[in-house]
């Protein structure tokens, strides 16, 4: 899994990684409505910083990236550090804007300069990628752990991945963990799955397959295959919470429905042996057919044993 966590998805405050806003919205007018003028756009075009901010949030979760460019970018002029960090993502993503990581870098580093964690986030992943700058890892150590001493939580994330691989200085798995832990706490969905994951191993922390479980649960309700599987396995094994092949059956089949090859591997044993799922040798040879496509040995080896007529 790339260390990255990015910087920004379209903007719902309450979700992780959005774009930032305000702390209050006013209510946009209904969908399908698109004649009808915001109620902000007489205020924003005043000249109020916030208004033209939220105008561009409104704009940008509409996908009217042109528009929401030109909002954020009069309420940026004006400082906003807010409006800059998501103008920077407009520029990385080439979303109503000409893709552009030198804009993308000068407004971030501007942003961050005011104090704004996400934006030392996004120059952690530029110097990470080695975009609008040099590649660098200590470089983007540096920036993710500002974020995350700033209490970015996609920081805290990606400044932990660092850490526990020893990327750009020492590693140090405990404060990874620790740093996991701070991110899952405010909903990180990969920090969640990260810090689950090492309490199931007890890299860094004492191993507590019950507390595993429950961070996995989280990051695989918020649709992250890898956490879906591993959750699976564990329901699978009894292992962390009490032994229960349909509720395994049931991740690993929104794992495998992402692509993952071993979910699909895993679905595929499941059908053939008729636990959790009623036997299905059709079901059995199709997802292990597309485990296989994806390199996945062992989905390779059944599906031989099958056309061999072998039944083990």
């Amino acid at each position: 899994m790339s260390a990255f966590v990015s910087p920004s998805s379209p903007p719902h405050p309450d979700a992780p990684d959005s774009v930032l806003s305000p702390v209050t919205q006013p209510p946009s007018p209904p969908l399908g409505a698109e004649h009808v003028e915001h109620p902000l756009e007489a205020l924003a075009r005043t000249g109020d910083a916030t208004a033209q901010e939220w105008l561009g949030a409104h704009y940008h979760d509409r996908q009217d990236f042109a528009q929401a460019a030109h909002w954020y970018r009069k309420a940026a002029d004006q400082q906003s550090s807010g409006a800059m960090y998501n103008l920077g993502w407009l520029y990385v993503h080439g979303r109503g804007v000409p893709q552009d990581d030198a804009q993308a870098l000068a407004l971030w580093q501007q942003a961050a300069a005011a104090g704004l964690a996400r934006a030392m986030n996004g120059l952690g992943f530029l110097a990470e990628h080695g975009r609008g700058v040099p590649r660098s890892d200590a470089d983007a150590r540096h920036w993710y752990a500002q974020a995350a001493a700033a209490g970015d939580p996609a920081g805290q994330c990606n400044y932990g991945v660092f850490l526990q691989t020893g990327r750009g200085g020492p590693a140090d798995a405990a404060q990874a963990v620790a740093l996991f832990g701070q991110a899952a706490h405010q909903g990180h969905r990969e920090a969640c799955y990260r810090y689950g994951h090492a309490l199931l191993t007890g890299q860094g922390t004492a191993p507590d397959d019950a507390q595993a479980v429950a961070w996995l649960r989280k990051a695989a309700e918020m649709d992250l295959p890898v956490a879906q599987r591993e959750l699976a396995a564990l329901l699978a094994m009894g292992r962390g919470t009490a032994l229960d092949y349909a509720q395994a059956a049931a991740w690993y089949q929104r794992a495998a429905e992402h692509g993952d090859a071993q979910a699909q591997f895993s679905l595929g044993v499941l059908y053939y042996r008729g636990l959790g799922k009623l036997q299905d040798m059709d079901k059995a040879r199709h997802w292990w057919t597309l485990a296989a496509a994806q390199g996945e040995e062992r989905a390779r080896n059944n599906l031989a044993l099958l056309a061999r007529g072998v039944n083990r």
